[in-house]
């Protein structure tokens, strides 16, 4: 059995995928299931890989191997969102806990508040284009260097003005990360909520973290080993 991981309000970890799987087609969530699968085939190394290597054709039948309860035309649908949206890219996109412990260019933080307490240039992203400072009290590692990019949720009316949650970017190197640095990670193509961990990513721009300013999980795409 293969530990699957992917980004959802109620509950993103289980042990199989089967046990997902039969977790939300007897949730309020069943609805939602082909988009449920398309998550976690694109947030879950070992599906990645598999599409890669072997095509769209063996996947499907993988994922109808390790979980009988996906009926036909689930996994049409799947495929066909698949076939439509970008291919799987060369690199890996995996799906992680948000206080778990995490190794990236070999600096292992203890959770995503590690990462974002040791920022050491914050862009905003706006129309105009992006504005860094440097965070108060920013206290940097040595060994590796964060920066940030972020948007602020969106305002729709006075119930929002307390929101202060953002979505986030991070990006990582081994050297102090410059405004150039940031003006060139800022060209990563930008999805919905600001997301820029995608399949569309400049290899010279990994790795990358996303996290959408709530929940327990967010996005790493990182170069293959």
């Amino acid at each position: 059995m293969t530990r699957i991981c992917f980004p959802h309000h109620e509950k993103g970890e289980f042990d199989s995928l089967n046990k997902a799987v039969n977790f939300f087609i007897h949730s309020r969530n069943s609805r939602y299931i082909d988009y449920i699968l398309e998550d976690i085939v694109r947030y879950n190394i070992c599906y990645r890989d598999h599409w890669r290597s072997f095509g769209l054709d063996s996947l499907m039948e993988r994922l109808s191997d390790e979980a009988p309860g996906i009926d036909y035309q689930t996994l049409d649908k799947l495929r066909k969102s698949l076939e439509c949206e970008s291919p799987v890219a060369p690199y890996d996109i995996q799906c992680y806990n948000i206080h778990n412990k995490i190794t990236i260019l070999g600096h292992t933080f203890n959770s995503l508040i590690d990462i974002s307490r040791h920022c050491e240039i914050v862009g905003y992203g706006s129309f105009f284009g992006l504005n860094c400072f440097t965070p108060k009290n920013a206290e940097s590692y040595d060994d590796i260097h964060i920066g940030e990019v972020y948007e602020r949720y969106p305002v729709f009316d006075s119930s929002d003005l307390c929101d202060d949650r953002t979505y986030q970017n991070y990006i990582f190197r081994p050297n102090p990360i410059t405004q150039a640095d940031m003006e060139e990670a800022f060209k990563i193509p930008h999805r919905m909520n600001c997301c820029m961990v995608h399949e569309e990513i400049p290899s010279s721009q990994l790795p990358i973290l996303y996290y959408q300013g709530d929940g327990d999980y967010y996005l790493l795409a990182t170069a293959k080993e």
